[in-house]
């Protein structure tokens, strides 16, 4: 198929891909890097694909998921990270990944200790709690539960029924 003005992408600047996601620069430049996104440079400036920018924003997040929501009593709570593992049944090590990857949302540190979100914890609990098992991918890089694509085409065979 040739390619014609409306076949050409159109791109975004990184400042208006920001605000349409809700995302800082570096976590837009993370997305680049992963190939999530792809980008361009016209003129000295960083632009990015507008139909993947809209593909991204439309996607469920993990604030607006049923299994969040149901631990919104918990929101503005903080747990200490020690505290959590053994409420929750959850290794230190693994909360500390949850953590880094931006799972779980760092509230408060007073120097010896390191304060989490409460909803944050047990949402990603019950998650880990459903797809328990070494080796299993638990997360996307969003932070909602990833499904596999056997588990994509059971959901969307029980939308069509």
């Amino acid at each position: 198929m040739p390619t014609t003005f409306e076949t050409l992408p159109s791109f975004i600047s990184l400042t208006e891909a920001g605000e349409r996601l809700g995302l800082n620069s570096m976590r837009l430049q993370d997305l680049i890097r992963a190939g999530t996104l792809n980008a361009a440079r016209i003129k000295g400036e960083t632009v990015v694909d507008e139909k993947k920018v809209e593909e991204i924003a439309t996607q469920p997040k993990k604030r607006d998921l049923e299994e969040y929501k149901q631990f919104a009593h918990l929101a503005g709570e903080k747990i200490w990270m020690s505290e959590a593992a053994r409420k929750y049944g959850v290794s230190h090590p693994t909360i500390s990944r949850w953590t880094q990857a931006g799972y779980i949302k760092k509230v408060d540190s007073d120097g010896y200790r390191t304060y989490l979100s409460e909803q944050d914890m047990a949402y990603c609990a019950f998650v880990y709690g459903e797809r328990r098992g070494r080796g299993k991918r638990v997360f996307n890089k969003d932070g909602t539960p990833y499904r596999t694509i056997v588990e994509l085409k059971a959901e969307e065979k029980e939308k069509e029924d």
